[in-house]
């Protein structure tokens, strides 16, 4: 599979902040997240479990959120598709 890139960065008063943070968290609850800025386009399918790791600085008269959202697709069998069976082997009759 490709590895597909996207970069933005702008400064936007808090409450255009809030509404991109907003617009991603009910692409994450939808399960699709799409992002577009000028010609670049990206469309992301988060997996069902998804790891968010957040760093805050606090230096005075400067801030810092930095927020890390990220997923693994696993290819191999889940425990979903485990099926556990008791009873007589095949051949055998139950007493």
């Amino acid at each position: 599979m490709g590895k597909d890139t996207f970069e933005f960065a702008r400064i936007a008063s808090p409450e255009e902040i809030a509404e991109y943070l907003g617009s991603l968290a009910t692409g994450l609850k939808r399960g699709e997240v799409r992002l577009e800025s000028g010609g670049s386009r990206l469309t992301l399918s988060p997996a069902a479990d998804v790891r968010i790791g957040l760093k805050v600085k606090d230096k005075g008269d400067k801030g810092r959120i930095t927020l890390e959202i990220g997923w693994k697709r696993w290819s191999g069998s889940r425990a979903s598709d485990l099926r556990v069976q008791s009873g007589p082997r095949p051949g055998e009759r139950d007493t």
